[in-house]
């Protein structure tokens, strides 16, 4: 997976033999007709492993006798997870326990708490309000199933165990689960369980550490609760988690590449150290005691075919995680996409099957009708050239991420030649940014064609148990589907306009560790003025204003079709029944889509930014609306006002565009209560952008 023509070449440098190839044209130009093949240099052959991400053509029935439905490429278990039995959350008493004294082993949890820690200790362990209680501790490993595992299926749900799994991949999940206890029910409560999902994440990367299993070659669940890990130390927590997150991020990476169970082989198949090796004393002969963990079954051609998918989709995890917050955030990407050497996730439909005979017959079926997996670096070709790609819905986040790894790259490359006068020698911007564009317009397309698919035939699933498709009005799933959006417009914005430039801009005093010098703060708005006249500007805020819109005024899309259906929402829905209140409905605090709250914060700084660097500070005397309702019909107009071209270009005959202070206020008091640190800090920074807006301080 983590591949390369040697062990010396650098990971993090576009190759532009790779970039000719993935553009289609030597000199960086484009030839969109045109579909070359794959070089051997970029992708491995794969016929020494089984083919494992094949989709259903047709009708089929499993080893149980139980009917098999039909699967489309996106279609029940692809998007969502199937129904939690109780199974997946149960715990016992006797593993509680073990749990709660390593909590209570974990070193310096007062010190780096202080006063907070007084408040996890609420009630009793028998009493089901304890924060630590059998009843709470399930909940939260049914709150990382329902809220968390669709977004980043990693872990395999029918064969999962609290009682086989490891302790700290298991107090991971709890951690998870704890930060999205529901805050409106019992805001005491909720907040208690966030401070505890801090203090559990606080020690048990230590203790991951320093398990003998972290050693190359890792065992899988390392990998796992690592990669979960991180994703809640820079989603849900503190800054200072945040940052330990982003350090600690190449850790986990330059731990796959020391092992061979990242290199698309089964992890059974990893060499292992010589301390692993024992003598088996009736045979003789040596044997492994350092057996990949991840399935907990007695079929042992299942346990592998688990081990081999769950161990890919880690490592397409950690790419996700690698090129989406290197977008969102201004972090170095330290992947790129021709690594990733391994075909999509197999169908949700495989990985959802609960016996290996069931894994075979589907296999079988698909071999027979002459399915193929697709290879990643395939279907991100594919989508450059306007290509539909089967595959899931994590599919098609990674296929997202490789093309936000490309922009990130292909950026980084202009940089760098431009600096030394190469750049005319490299071909210029324009071909590849235009190619990309196209590619975000149709990788959007194509997923939204496969959801209208799954809803035409939803009908046609019920009754059939695990593989009944639900109301696409479920909060949470619909937060599923929603995520397409997210990424689509993230990708528009991290075009034109980097997330540094634009908190430099806002005032931002401090970034990635760095202190912002004076000279960053001018060059920084010398870059931003140049900006907001162009091309690239306007089609920035653009995606920003719609993917505000979309967001902030649901009750809008009352009146209007889904964007990715011809229905209207119908009366009653959720979004509907509480559309008259006259304040925003969305809460920043409340939502479990991972990237969602922080896009937003970029699409208010891109909107901000434009209208500020155009017009300048609003006209005295100004007006300041005080109320939430105030506020949110402020914004409510501008967005409507400003945010209903239909074209970026139109955005340059329209006037009041810095008349934006209703959007901000609206996001920065939102901000201000939630959990998650850097939101807060988010909120303060909008602050001063408003200060600037009603004042221009910047002079």
């Amino acid at each position: 997976m983590f591949g390369g023509d040697g062990y010396t070449r650098s990971p993090n440098w576009m190759a532009n033999d790779f970039a000719s190839w993935f553009f289609d044209d030597p000199s960086m130009g484009i030839n969109s007709q045109r579909q070359a093949p794959i070089p051997n240099n970029y992708v491995e052959n794969f016929n020494a492993m089984p083919p494992q991400g094949y989709y259903l053509p047709g009708p089929d029935f499993g080893a149980s006798g139980a009917y098999y439905p039909s699967q489309h490429p996106m279609s029940v278990t692809s998007l969502i997870a199937p129904p939690s039995p109780p199974r997946e959350s149960l715990l016992s008493e006797h593993r509680r326990q073990e749990l709660i004294d390593i909590v209570d082993s974990f070193p310096g949890v007062e010190a780096a708490f202080g006063s907070r820690i007084g408040s996890l200790s609420i009630g009793t362990e028998q009493d089901d309000h304890h924060l630590l209680s059998l009843y709470n501790m399930q909940s939260y490993i049914s709150d990382y199933w329902a809220h968390f595992h669709p977004q980043l299926p990693i872990l395999h749900r029918p064969t999962f165990s609290a009682d086989k799994t490891s302790n700290y991949l298991l107090l991971t999940m709890i951690a998870i689960g704890a930060s999205m206890v529901d805050y409106k029910k019992d805001p005491q409560f909720a907040q208690s369980a966030t401070e505890l999902a801090s203090m559990l994440a606080w020690n048990i990367r230590w203790q991951i550490f320093a398990d003998v299993d972290f050693r190359p070659p890792a065992k899988l669940w390392v990998f796992q609760a690592l990669l979960l890990l991180e994703t809640f130390e820079k989603l849900f927590s503190s800054r200072q988690l945040h940052e330990r997150a982003h350090i600690h991020h190449a850790t986990t990476l330059t731990l796959m590449r020391r092992g061979s169970s990242l290199t698309g082989r089964c992890a059974y198949d990893s060499p292992q150290s010589g301390r692993d090796l024992k003598t088996n004393s009736e045979t003789g002969s040596i044997i492994f005691s350092n057996q990949p963990s991840g399935a907990n079954t007695t079929d042992e051609q299942w346990n592998r075919w688990i081990v081999s998918e769950a161990t890919r989709r880690a490592a397409f995890a950690a790419f996700v995680l690698d090129s989406t917050h290197a977008t969102m955030f201004g972090h170095s990407a330290v992947m790129v996409a021709h690594e990733m050497r391994l075909q999509l996730p197999c169908d949700e439909s495989l990985w959802a099957a609960t016996s290996g005979p069931e894994v075979s017959k589907i296999e079988q079926s698909l071999l027979q009708a002459g399915v193929k997996p697709t290879i990643f670096l395939e279907g991100l070709k594919k989508i450059l050239n306007g290509q539909n790609v089967r595959t899931n819905s994590f599919g098609r986040t990674i296929l997202m991420a490789g093309l936000l790894s490309v922009s990130w790259h292909m950026h980084q490359r202009d940089l760098q030649v431009s600096s030394l006068g190469g750049a005319a020698q490299l071909g210029g911007q324009v071909k590849w940014r235009q190619a990309l564009t196209r590619s975000f317009d149709h990788w959007k397309k194509d997923f939204d064609g496969a959801l209208a698919g799954i809803r035409a035939a939803g009908t046609s699933f019920e009754g059939m148990g695990a593989y009944y498709v639900p109301s696409t009005e479920d909060v949470e799933h619909e937060n599923i589907f929603e995520s397409r959006t997210v990424l689509h417009h993230l990708a528009h914005m991290s075009m034109h306009v980097d997330i540094v430039d634009l908190q430099i801009y806002g005032g931002a005093k401090r970034l990635l560790g760095r202190t912002i010098t004076p000279l960053d703060a001018q060059q920084a708005r010398q870059r931003m003025k140049n900006w907001a006249p162009s091309a690239r500007a306007r089609d920035a805020t653009f995606y920003a204003l719609q993917f505000l819109g979309q967001v902030m005024l649901l009750e809008e899309r009352v009146d209007m079709p889904f964007e990715d259906d011809d229905q209207p929402r119908t009366p009653g829905s959720r979004k509907m029944s509480r559309a008259t209140t006259g304040v925003p409905i969305y809460n920043a605090r409340d939502d479990h889509l991972l990237n969602r709250p922080w896009v937003l914060y970029y699409a208010c700084l891109v909107v901000w930014s434009y209208g500020f660097a155009l017009e300048g500070c609003l006209p005295r005397p100004v007006r300041m609306p005080t109320t939430r309702a105030e506020k949110y019909q402020e914004m409510r107009s501008y967005l409507r006002r400003v945010g209903g071209v239909r074209t970026p270009d139109e955005l340059a005959g329209v006037t009041g565009k810095n008349a934006c202070l209703g959007l901000v206020l609206t996001l920065q008091e939102m901000f201000s209560n939630t959990s998650w640190e850097l939101l807060v800090e988010a909120s303060r920074l909008l602050g001063q952008c408003i200060n600037i807006l009603i004042d221009d301080v910047q002079g």
